[in-house]
């Protein structure tokens, strides 16, 4: 199964057996998997992994084969015996995932999450950063963010019914604009519409 999994900038990751050293495209294996106990931790929700290995720190993500015998909490981690590292993500690649499995997972719960430098706001109207990602997801979504930030907007008109999404870079000089969708066209919110 495909899941994501935060390091830190060395690729090293805490187990109950102490500090492990990963490195791209590598292949591990442990001998059992119990979520929050034994085995390879990952994510299926990829913006879960800020939680524990949070953004402007140095930290690394990468997408994930979680393999072998797997364990699932019912809460989007994922204990496995087996774990590939398959590809090391940018910012923009780990928001884009994110906002890719909301799309797929419309009705989960928890979409609401605030992570250092990183703002997923559902059913509100706006999400602005104050870091690297803002995703704002509801009937109208409305996001700003500082030049860099990744910006998503995610178009929910009914709880459950996600009908456009778009995920773009600030640009210097677009820091103080708030952005919207109309369709799946991204349009700069004029000061008297916000």
């Amino acid at each position: 199964m495909i899941a994501f999994k935060g390091f830190n900038k060395s690729l090293e990751c805490t187990m109950g057996k102490g500090i492990y050293q990963f490195a791209p495209g590598g292949t591990y294996q442990e001998e059992g998997s119990k979520t929050a106990s034994t085995g390879f931790h990952c994510c299926e929700n990829p913006l879960e992994c800020l939680a524990y290995y949070p953004l402007g720190m140095g930290n690394r993500y990468f997408k994930v084969e979680a393999a072998g015998s797997i364990d699932e909490d019912g809460q989007e981690r994922i204990a496995c015996t087996e774990l590939t590292l398959l590809e090391e993500l940018t910012t923009r690649q780990l928001a884009g995932y994110g906002m890719a499995y909301m799309v797929q997972h419309p009705k989960r719960a928890g979409w609401k999450q605030d992570y250092k430098m990183c703002r997923v706001a559902r059913g509100q109207t706006e999400a602005e950063a104050e870091g690297a990602i803002a995703i704002a997801r509801g009937p109208k979504p409305m996001a700003k963010g500082p030049a860099g930030a990744i910006l998503g907007l995610v178009c929910e008109p009914n709880p459950g019914e996600i009908t456009a999404a778009r995920l773009f870079c600030v640009e210097e000089g677009q820091q103080e604009n708030w952005w919207t969708l109309n369709g799946m066209e991204i349009m700069e919110v004029k000061a008297n519409e916000a």
